[in-house]
């Protein structure tokens, strides 16, 4: 789930405040919660990193804990860099964010468009339906050609009648289409890319069909899901 800093310190407020004490963001508790911020503090030890981040709305502590293997992760990482973090909010001792995995970002738009995932998502979880898609704009009715009196078309008319129809991809074809969108957009991002995304990419094919062809990519091993059920990525 994509989110903010600011996102969690007021769910951990509201939880606070609750009888429960459970985090819930947009009404319901996360499961893996993705960031993108600015490291501002980097210490690092044996076998841990503890670290801040600022993506803008607020600032948070985190912390890494890491075995030989995910040595190679935290190389190069420190302060000022931008990296791209998923894990989970804990509360004890503090209040901080338990990294599962990260990265550093590679370009510029990753950070701007991790917040439009952010504001997206927040508006589909609110609208009360977290599967909802959206819906495809409705196509205007073609105009009708009006004969002149010298019987000859209109140059606006003629160039309206040129203008081709987006196919409609169905079958292989969709599924091609999707791995190849994967493996271009989905380049360096580990949390692939949310279905959302690639369902209005693929349009006027419908939210239903791909995810039929992505299904069917699942099962032939050809692509797989990440940090949860609505993000894919390619293998």
């Amino acid at each position: 789930l994509p989110v903010s800093i600011r996102l969690l310190e007021t769910a951990a407020a509201r939880a606070a405040e609750s009888d429960s004490g459970s985090l819930c963001i947009h009404g319901s508790e996360p499961g893996m919660l993705l960031i993108v911020a600015v490291v501002e503090a980097w210490v690092q030890q044996s076998m841990s990193v503890e670290f801040r981040i600022n993506d803008g709305t607020g600032r948070l502590k985190a912390r890494h804990y890491i075995t030989d293997r995910q040595l190679k992760d935290v190389e190069g990482l420190g302060a000022g860099q931008y990296v791209s973090l998923f894990g989970n909010v804990r509360t004890a001792p503090e209040f901080h964010f338990a990294v599962a995995g990260i990265r550093p970002v590679r370009t510029a738009d990753e950070v701007s468009y991790h917040m439009i995932e952010v504001a997206h998502t927040a508006m589909r979880l609110q609208n009360g339906n977290g599967t909802a898609q959206p819906k495809s704009p409705k196509t205007p009715e073609p105009k009708k050609l009006e004969s002149q009196s010298n019987g000859v078309i209109p140059a606006s008319s003629a160039v309206e009648l040129q203008t081709p129809v987006k196919t409609v991809l169905e079958g292989a074809a969709l599924r091609t289409a999707v791995v190849d969108f994967l493996k271009t957009e989905g380049d360096g991002r580990p949390e692939g890319l949310e279905f959302d995304v690639i369902s209005a990419r693929l349009q006027p094919a419908t939210s239903a069909c791909v995810r039929e062809a992505l299904e069917h990519l699942v099962d032939a091993g050809d692509v797989f899901t990440t940090i949860d059920d609505v993000h894919y990525s390619c293998v």
